[in-house]
């Protein structure tokens, strides 16, 4: 990612991963809390611990659509917080643009590798959310929660990327993996 000699607050929260991450944070720690709200209504003998693990999942997943889906538009309100004025960039929505050619190994950059990064959260948190989690169910929503957001991408002005599946599912296994071979480890030792 290229930075500026001259960065300041403005690209450096507009422009860059670690700025549009700040940008999600609010909303999925709002989105969190309310979970864990409705979950101690709900489930009133819940442990705090427990709604709060749960509630990391929710955090994810909403951190990942703003991050995925909704990053123009809430770099747009962010901008208008600030500066009390629009940001001027316009939003090209319905492009339909669609890549079908798996090629993310010819050119491995930090694109890809946030791809997998991206990832693996979810295959540590959504055990910790589901109770009936299995590898392949961990497996089977990621997979899902992925083809899911890629389809819906071009109505945001953004390409559906074969190769975004394929690394989204590459930081899916990794974790998955880990968690669950962890989780069977440490159970045996019971």
């Amino acid at each position: 990612m290229y930075f500026p000699s001259d960065m300041n607050f403005q690209y450096f929260f507009f422009s860059t991963y670690p700025g549009f991450f700040l940008q999600a944070l609010p909303i999925a720690l709002i989105a969190g809390i309310i979970y864990i709200a409705y979950r101690t209504k709900r489930t009133p003998r819940i442990s705090t611990g427990k709604a709060v693990l749960s509630s990391l999942f929710v955090c994810y997943l909403v951190g990942l659509l703003c991050l995925t889906l909704f990053n123009s538009i809430i770099g747009d309100v962010y901008y208008y917080l600030f500066y009390h004025a629009p940001s001027g960039r316009g939003h090209n929505w319905f492009t339909f643009e669609y890549d079908f050619i798996p090629d993310f190994f010819i050119n491995f950059g930090s694109e890809n590798l946030g791809n997998i990064l991206m990832y693996l959260p979810f295959g540590i948190l959504h055990p910790l959310f589901s109770k009936r989690a299995t590898w392949s169910r961990t497996m089977l929503a990621g997979i899902i929660t992925s083809v899911a957001i890629e389809l819906v991408q071009p109505v945001f002005g953004r390409s559906f990327d074969i190769n975004d599946i394929i690394l989204n599912g590459i930081g899916l296994i990794i974790s998955a993996t880990m968690y669950f071979a962890l989780k069977t480890m440490f159970q045996r030792k019971r």
